[in-house]
């Protein structure tokens, strides 16, 4: 062979093996497969400014990174101690058991001046007093109060004083004035008219029930104090002064009251 021709066999092996080397390695992925993408820049996207501070869902991404990597404080241990509980005390339910079993406050007058139901006086003498008894026939509790007293307004009526079942009296028209209590009537003397001469006391009480302790001393207190200021001479039940038409104070036992 001649060296000429032996010069350019070599010549074509090796350039058939650099061939041959250059489809393996695109074959098996020895060769980049990553493509460059020229774009052609619009006219809008060369009036964009780029911006000199990250956008704001950069910041969050790298709030949130960063609350990631803190720490989690760790809370102290305490002693808990348990504390013995004191029951809250209802004032009102309190007050009132404390007026049922006490005589602290039986015979304590205490003002509830009515605007109705009697006639102003400033010179009338005082010689007699009428005992009646009501309860609060248009509510539910016939032992309440304001509720006896709203009946008296319904009816244009009143009376001096109102002894509740704790012994605590209210006085409902000054004693000067002429409170309208009695209606018809006529004393075992002949006079009527008896609201002119008379101070009315209502003892609230049930037909069918029964006075407390409390109210009989509550009474007698009243009777004692009034005797000072006045010249008593008759204590009588409203049935004295009007028989046939009335009937209270009803049950009362008037041994126990000191006339």
């Amino acid at each position: 062979m001649k060296k000429g021709t032996k010069y350019s066999l070599y010549i074509s092996v090796i350039l058939l093996i650099a061939i041959g080397g250059y489809f393996l390695s695109a074959r098996f992925g020895f060769l980049s497969k990553e493509k460059v993408v020229y774009v052609q820049p619009s006219s809008e996207a060369e009036n964009v400014e780029t911006p000199t501070e990250p956008i704001a869902a950069t910041e969050s991404s790298a709030e949130m990174k960063s609350l990631e990597n803190e720490k989690t404080p760790v809370v102290e241990k305490q002693e808990v101690k348990i504390v013995k509980e004191v029951p809250v005390k209802n004032e009102e339910k309190d007050i009132k058991k404390e007026d049922e079993t006490s005589n602290n406050e039986v015979g304590k007058i205490v003002d509830k001046l009515i605007t109705w139901g009697f006639q102003k006086s400033d010179d009338r003498k005082i010689d007699t007093m009428i005992i009646h008894s009501s309860y609060d026939a248009l509510g539910n509790d016939p032992y309440s109060v304001s509720g006896i007293i709203d009946e008296y307004k319904q009816y244009g009526v009143s009376a001096h004083y109102l002894i509740a079942r704790d012994g605590i009296i209210y006085r409902l028209v000054a004693d000067k004035n002429i409170a309208w209590h009695a209606g018809v009537s006529k004393m075992p003397d002949g006079r009527t008219n008896v609201n002119d001469f008379s101070i009315g006391v209502e003892m609230i009480n049930t037909m069918d029930g029964e006075y407390t302790s409390d109210q009989y001393d509550a009474l007698n207190q009243l009777i004692a104090s009034l005797k000072k200021k006045y010249s008593i001479k008759y204590i009588l039940g409203h049935d004295d002064i009007a028989p046939g038409r009335k009937t209270d104070p009803w049950g009362i036992d008037w041994k126990k009251i000191n006339k």
